[in-house]
């Protein structure tokens, strides 16, 4: 059973379920990376918001920002994303685009005021929900790689010797990606003399990705018959999960603000797992398929037909839990009277802790994780110009990779601009991102003496925010 997640995260970034077999340690980085989407605000800004508060969605960042609002505020956020990825493979570069519509966040901020000379000022309840990952992603990888055909006998052959179709003609993997990464967050915070905010949050995870990946093989035998290979998988993961996190956000001297913040590992207690496939063989005995997904061969020359429908009620399922790592950040800012600020957030995570736990034995895996995974180190810069009630926005970030050794997967790295109109109590805000990442992806397996593709990532989002204080 644990075979199954030999195909998880290949379907999301540098593997395939063809290719690299470390699904296990795949399947963290993919619960533990994080593309937060918050207010327009907090997105134009990159996220630098350690240090600054005062924005409904940098609770979850740091949940003392919460204590920083002179009134109650609420706001809600819409989203467009374009998921550009261009795959190169043996010389044929296939562009693709999906495109994404979310709600990605919605939250308010509760003021109430201390009584008369108390140096604690005030208290703030926030609560805002965020979405903190879009696994949204259609693509397809074609090409010839020339030289290497897997399938290349047909298993109801009868002929002796077999027909050999080693003459490959073209290869294609298409990968359906669906589902997100939320977080609902509860906060509560407090200012001591408006110069020093502390605050703390319970944060519950919910996790939803489902994938269908087609590969097609078709190779020719020497006389021009055609053997055609059609494989499909599915994989649901479904998830729910709970964290904690502390911050303060102090102000030691006048324009300058400082910011500390520890969100412990996101404990994912509950982790459900449904599948098609459990493992691979990569012989050409072609046994024992049904426990691998949904496989057809065809022989023009035979006209033979090889089909292994899966059904889907015998969908193979199990649940696990896992631990992600715990995240520090530290935040410096400094502020402009009412003319504008410069913030900026460093933060890091040791991708070494992630823990796989309970129902099986993990300890191969778990020692896997720590011996491959290395701590990963973010910078995220944010400025605002304030013009009466205009504003103009900015932000960059960059994130190391988690892998310990180079394993084909480059910085992540991103720029931001938005503006923000503000109309007495009402404010509205626009922002737009881009991100690009460069990786390899294998969709044979690495013994298998094919190229990975190359796959150009190019992300971006427009999001628009509507608030208002009371």
């Amino acid at each position: 059973m644990k075979k199954i997640h030999l195909f998880l995260f290949v379907f999301i970034t540098s593997a395939t379920m063809f290719g690299q077999s470390l699904g296990y340690r795949d399947l963290g980085i993919l619960f533990s990376e994080e593309d937060y989407n918050g207010t327009a605000r907090f997105n134009a800004m990159s996220g630098a918001f350690g240090a600054l508060g005062g924005d409904v969605s940098a609770q979850y960042l740091n949940p003392a920002s919460g204590a920083v609002f002179n009134k109650s505020k609420a706001s809600g956020t819409m989203s467009f994303s374009k998921f550009n990825t261009n795959a190169t493979y043996y010389n044929t570069t296939t562009a693709n685009e999906t495109d994404s519509f979310r709600v990605p966040q919605v939250g308010m901020v509760i003021v109430f005021d201390s009584p008369a000379n108390a140096s604690w000022s005030k208290f703030a309840f926030g609560f805002n929900y965020n979405m903190t990952n879009d696994y949204t992603n259609n693509y397809r990888i074609q090409g010839n790689n020339g030289t290497y055909a897997r399938y290349n006998i047909h298993p109801l052959d009868q002929n002796d010797p077999q027909i050999p179709y080693n003459n490959p003609e073209y290869q294609t993997f298409t990968n359906e990606l669906e589902g997100k990464q939320e977080v609902y967050t509860f906060t509560l915070s407090s200012s001591y003399e408006n110069s020093f905010y502390i605050g703390a949050a319970l944060n519950f995870h919910e996790t939803r990705f489902f994938q269908n990946a087609y590969f097609t093989e078709q190779n020719t035998d020497d006389q021009d018959f055609v053997l055609n290979t059609d494989y499909y998988q599915y994989l649901s993961e479904i998830s729910t999960g709970v964290s904690l996190g502390v911050g303060v956000i102090m102000k030691p001297i006048k324009n300058v603000r400082i910011g500390l913040v520890y969100q412990s590992p996101v404990w994912n207690y509950d982790i459900f797992e449904e599948s098609n496939a459990i493992d691979y063989d990569q012989s050409n005995t072609y046994s024992d398929f049904k426990e691998q997904g949904e496989l057809t061969i065809y022989s023009d020359e035979e006209g033979l037909y090889f089909n292994t429908p899966y059904d889907y009620p015998e969908l193979l399922a199990y649940q696990y839990a896992m631990n992600t790592p715990e995240k520090f950040t530290g935040s410096f800012a400094l502020t402009f009277n009412q003319h504008g600020l410069i913030s900026v957030d460093f933060s890091q995570q040791h991708y070494g802790n992630i823990l796989l736990k309970e129902t099986y034995d993990f300890v191969d895996e778990n020692e896997q994780i720590l011996n491959t995974l290395s701590k990963v180190r973010t910078l995220r810069v944010g400025s605002e110009l304030r013009f009466n009630q205009l504003s103009l926005r900015g932000g960059a970030f960059v994130s190391e990779s988690p892998f310990l050794v180079d394993e084909n997967v480059n910085y992540n790295k991103g720029i931001s601009l938005g503006v923000g109109f503000q109309l007495k109590n009402i404010n509205l805000d626009f922002a737009y991102q881009r991100n690009q990442y460069n990786r390899n992806y294998d969709i044979y397996n690495e013994l298998e003496a094919v190229n990975p593709a190359e796959l150009e990532y190019t992300n971006s989002r427009i999001s628009s925010t509507l608030s208002f204080s009371f």
